[in-house]
């Protein structure tokens, strides 16, 4: 009987081992095509600056990019939230959106982007006091936003081979509520990756039905803001998926009736897919993009 339970344990693990052999040769090509088509974390040319960081129960970024403060007491900074693309991934300090606006106007501009994040990340600083005892007056918050946020608002880990936990938030009787994971070696199992996957996809593609977690943090975003900056005006910068792929009309009707300002950048450049205004080496803006976004933005939109 006994040796029938070992020979059982036996097999079983050599069961589970097989599967996980499997689950990790299959996200190791998920990764080596992520590195390929998407975000490169370390997709930057400044040798001070780090986007690896880790995440886990709590959010620690070990250093923020650079931001670029003006001695104008008359001017109130703008405070640029978003993920590596407002970040600046792949510029160099003088050609990132921060460094571009902050020229333009003659504000300072507080960069608080964050590499492979979404608009929890934004929200998540908004929660923290310590956050306005940083920046303690603003005019302007701007949040980039590309359509691969909404599939990030349901990460479990920001990507196969990483154990690097987002920051992600649920709706409980009408509020947010953050979701913490509960026994964090469970989630090292790349079988449970697989099956993780497959929820995180199943809840971003209801998501693009009705946008209600989105537009809950979105909401929830801007009366913290209208809070602490009475005055300041909430700016998103929409940039087109490369398929093409953008919010559709009634989710940006519905935004700009909570008092958000939002700019299409495919109407600022109608080509905007075009490989032209993108990095060579992986899927970021270019310089000559934010030349002729961001002085548009200012335009309409920046004193």
């Amino acid at each position: 009987m006994f040796k029938k339970i070992i020979i059982n344990i036996i097999i079983t693990l050599i069961l589970i081992c097989s599967a996980e052999f499997f689950c990790f040769n299959i996200a190791k090509k998920e990764n080596e095509s992520f590195k390929l088509k998407t975000d490169k974390l370390a997709a930057n040319n400044s040798k001070t600056y780090k986007t690896k960081y880790t995440i886990l129960s709590d959010f620690k970024p070990v250093l923020w990019r650079k931001s670029f403060i003006k001695n104008n007491s008359l001017k109130k900074p703008i405070i640029w939230f978003g993920c590596s693309f407002a970040e600046g991934a792949g510029l160099k300090d003088n050609e990132s959106p921060c460094y571009k606006i902050s020229q333009l106007t003659g504000r300072s501009c507080i960069n608080r982007a964050k590499g492979a994040t979404g608009v929890q990340f934004m929200y998540y600083q908004l929660l923290n006091e310590n956050f306005f005892e940083a920046v303690p007056q603003a005019d302007y918050v701007i949040y980039t936003f590309i359509y691969h946020h909404i599939k990030r608002l349901f990460n479990f880990q920001i990507n196969p081979l990483l154990d690097m936990f987002n920051i992600r938030y649920k709706i409980s009787n009408g509020k947010l509520v953050e979701i913490k994971p509960f026994f964090k070696p469970f989630y090292s199992s790349f079988i449970v990756k697989r099956f993780l996957n497959k929820i995180e996809l199943s809840q971003s593609e209801a998501e693009e039905k009705d946008f209600k977690l989105f537009n809950k943090i979105m909401e929830a975003s801007l009366n913290i803001t209208r809070q602490k900056y009475p005055q300041a005006k909430f700016i998103l910068i929409e940039f087109p998926d490369l398929s093409g792929k953008e919010l559709p009309d009634y989710e940006i009707k519905n935004l700009e009736s909570m008092g958000i300002n939002v700019i299409k950048v495919i109407d600022i450049i109608s080509d905007i897919t075009d490989k032209k205004y993108w990095l060579e080496d992986n899927i970021h803006p270019n310089e000559k993009a934010w030349d002729i976004i961001i002085p548009e933005i200012t335009k309409e939109y920046i004193k």
